[in-house]
């Protein structure tokens, strides 16, 4: 489906109030870590993000997030749980957020999704347009204790074979591969150099569907993925949500079946 320049304006600004920077402090200073989206399953709060950006020795009591997304100090996210799987190609994490103060900051001042806002990637991607939606660390800036970050929102298209440079091992049901060209158009138009995505591991990749009744961003665009790599001038890779399933049950079975139930609509 095309999108208008004023539909793209609309679907940046819905992405802006549910994509969440994380942080790690360090000393007086922080630096991006990752994109997440807050989603809540179950009366349950999980942060969605990318099972890599763990790895390493992180003191997890320093992970943080803005007060708002436009600008704000860092919080920490208090009492959380990490759900990753130990199989490394399954690159999805999810933070079980147990902070009651954090729970409610993120929902007041950011906007929370739930299962209503994920589906399984569409078998055909001829005239699918997606789009992910994240911060670039080299647009990311904390100017006197105060975070200013650029969300970058890149419109592609999937790509229906696996690509050439792609890293095995590939699997069907979890790999999704997105063109991410060297240069690109901006909403208003304009030819522009797409940027690195570093601190963008983690972002949501949304599929836009046609919808009946009034248009609204959040009625046509559907999570599909979790933003795992990317070959700049080649592709962007994500993990399905079929992979969030699987690492969700280790938080709980049934909340697993439950997601799987999800994707398993038509």
């Amino acid at each position: 489906m095309q999108v208008t320049p004023i539909e793209a304006e609309a679907i940046e600004r819905f992405a802006l109030h549910v994509t969440v920077p994380i942080f790690l402090e360090v000393g007086d200073s922080s630096r991006l870590l990752a994109t997440a989206t807050h989603f809540r399953i179950d009366e349950r709060s999980f942060l969605i993000t990318a099972r890599h950006v763990f790895d390493g020795d992180l003191d997890l009591e320093k992970l943080a997030y803005p007060e708002n997304p436009l600008q704000g100090g860092l919080y920490t996210l208090g009492a959380f749980t990490v759900l990753k799987p130990q199989d490394e190609h399954i690159d999805v994490a999810a933070l079980e957020l147990t902070s009651e103060d954090t729970v409610k900051r993120l929902t007041d001042n950011w906007q929370s999704l739930s299962l209503e806002n994920v589906a399984a990637a569409s078998a055909n991607t001829d005239d699918g347009t997606c789009f992910v939606s994240g911060y670039p660390g080299s647009l990311t800036k904390n100017e006197a204790g105060w975070i200013k970050g650029k969300l970058t929102t890149a419109f592609t298209q999937r790509l229906p074979t696996v690509p050439a440079e792609a890293e095995a091992p590939v699997i069907s049901e979890l790999d999704l591969f997105f063109d991410y060209s060297r240069e690109a158009k901006s909403v208003n138009g304009q030819v522009i150099r797409t940027p690195e995505l570093p601190g963008v591991s983690g972002a949501s990749v949304w599929e836009l569907r046609p919808s009946p009744g009034v248009w609204a961003p959040e009625k046509v665009s559907r999570v599909v993925g979790i933003q795992s790599a990317y070959f700049h001038s080649k592709y962007i890779r994500a993990k399905s949500w079929w992979a969030v399933a699987k690492v969700l049950e280790q938080a709980d079975p049934n909340l697993a079946e439950v997601v799987r139930a999800k994707l398993l609509e038509i």
